[in-house]
């Protein structure tokens, strides 16, 4: 027997302007798996990303999926709910519920049902009443929990751009949490010029459609931007309020988080979480443990050949290699990592040979980077060597890592669990990370576990296994291996199963009692 399943992720993964990051990767590894497994079915949905210049009026349409051409692709056009998230950060109560969007998310699973499995991502360009809908549509509803979109508006707990989150003030914090300005009209239009682009038969990366692209920026941030501005400014004439007026919005926020966790514990079935770590930080916040299962996913990385000196031998007299791959973001623990190094003394420095594998992806990480790249080069001067790559394949981190020491994971927010950790442990390559997220499931020996609200307790973990190279090699005796991809989906196909076969029972039982 076959089962149709639905996957659900906000970005649709087959582009090559793909912008989810690692659960859009993940979800190609998922629907590649799956849709040859002569089991199930599988199609895929999307919302929140296309956008007619013509109309406003939503509907749904099938596209194109060049890299799996046989699964029908689904996308919820000129969706009310835009995505990712942070564009629709002040819009609490759209989190929740948006009756027209749902009534053509009922729609598609009336028409392209029934689902035996719906299984979401993340609910970024839908709302979370779709839980609710995919439920009564008879599904066994799954919920993978990649991020704290669920309990957090701006996706990942981190206050301001600066600090983690443990306490939302019922709400009060969140109000003016999101410190970036969020150009909605701006990216609208560019999602636009796409499908005029289309339209015309040019590509979203094609020169006419970057050139249109950079203009309208322009005129955007010279006029309109100043325009809005100037009058919708809120200090533009005299403010008066009133400490009756001050909470609504902050109730509107406890009120999302509040609903947002009522309708899981409702309506999903499992909620799969890629960490212990996220796993209790959902219960912390009300999900029902019952419902809440930890489930490490694979790595493509795990399918790596050790690089020919890994795990690479050191004595304190030769040069110690260490590496930073990743974003250069604050809640990354980037700056956090040059700032550690800085402090150092000039005698460890000396023999410290750092490298960098890092993009820069928006105009805010630019903008930290351009602040930063002083004190970068200050560092450079003082170290052994120094060298930087600006982003990498993913074919080349086995050469990138041959010969590297210890790869550092400081992560500053609850990372749910970042996959360089499996990158670089399946390259045998030792890991200090942070105790903050995931990461530290895998490391696990305490000796590379920090603490970056302990002052020193970074500088004090990096002095000492410097000093005692044995315990590079003890790291191995209490690192977790990597999984692959296919451990990881035969597991995600067992809990499939259980599912079915629970719904299967429950509908058996039913039909005895009529």
């Amino acid at each position: 027997m076959s089962y149709k399943i639905l996957y659900y992720n906000w970005d649709p993964y087959f582009e090559k302007s793909s912008l989810g990051g690692g659960v859009s990767i993940y979800c190609r590894s998922l629907v590649e798996h799956f849709s040859q497994e002569s089991d199930y079915q599988v199609n895929f949905l999307y919302s929140g990303v296309d956008y007619t210049f013509f109309g406003k009026q939503p509907y749904i349409k099938q596209v194109r999926n060049n890299r799996h051409p046989s699964v029908p692709t689904f996308s919820i056009v000129n969706s009310p709910v835009f995505s990712p998230s942070h564009f629709y950060f002040h819009n609490p109560i759209g989190n929740i519920e948006n009756p027209e969007l749902e009534k053509y998310f009922q729609q598609f699973l009336v028409e392209h049902g029934p689902f035996q499995i719906i299984h979401f991502h993340n609910l970024e360009g839908l709302t979370a009443t779709c839980l609710k809908i995919a439920k009564e549509s008879g599904a066994q509803v799954v919920f993978s929990l990649h991020n704290y979109w669920s309990v957090c508006p701006q996706v990942n707990l981190w206050k301001l751009e600066s600090s983690p989150c443990s306490n939302y003030l019922e709400g009060r914090a969140c109000v003016s949490c999101l410190d970036t300005k969020i150009h909605v009209e701006l990216e609208l239009t560019l999602r636009k010029l796409n499908h005029l682009g289309s339209l015309l038969g040019q590509d979203q990366q094609s020169l006419p459609m970057a050139i249109t692209k950079k203009i309208c920026r322009g005129i955007y941030s010279q006029i309109w931007y100043q325009v809005i501005t100037r009058t919708k400014s809120p200090l533009k004439k005299p403010l008066e309020v009133t400490s009756a007026d001050l909470p609504q919005e902050a109730d509107l926020y406890r009120y999302r988080r509040e609903e947002i966790v009522s309708l899981i514990n409702r309506y999903v079935d499992v909620a799969l979480s890629v960490s212990e770590r996220t796993t209790a930080i959902y219960k912390q916040y009300g999900v029902n443990p019952a419902l809440l299962t930890t489930k490490y996913i694979g790595s493509q990385a795990a399918q790596f050949q050790v690089p020919p000196q890994n795990p690479a031998a050191y004595t304190p007299e030769q040069p110690f290699k260490l590496i930073y791959m990743g974003p250069a973001r604050k809640d990354k623990g980037f700056y956090f990592l040059l700032e550690e190094l800085r402090s150092l003394p000039q005698e460890e420095l000396s023999s410290l040979e750092l490298v960098v594998a890092s993009r820069i992806y928006d105009s805010v990480e630019l903008g930290m980077s351009i602040e930063q790249k002083g004190r970068l080069l200050s560092l450079a001067q003082s170290l052994h060597r120094f060298r930087f790559y600006p982003g990498y394949k993913y074919e080349n981190i086995p050469n990138m890592l041959d010969g590297i020491h210890l790869g550092v994971v400081p992560s500053q927010w609850e990372d749910n669990l970042p996959q360089v950790t499996f990158e670089l442990i399946a390259c045998r390559v030792p890991v200090l990370c942070s105790n903050r997220g995931g990461a530290q499931e895998f490391v696990r020996h305490p000796a590379f576990i920090f603490d970056p609200s302990k002052q020193g307790d970074f500088e004090y973990k990096l002095r000492t296994i410097r000093e005692n190279p044995h315990l590079l090699t003890e790291f191995w005796q209490e690192a977790r291996p990597v999984k692959t991809v296919e451990q990881h989906f035969h597991e995600l196909n067992e809990v499939y199963q259980t599912d079915i076969g629970k719904s299967l029972s429950l509908v058996g039982a039913s039909s005895s009692a009529d």
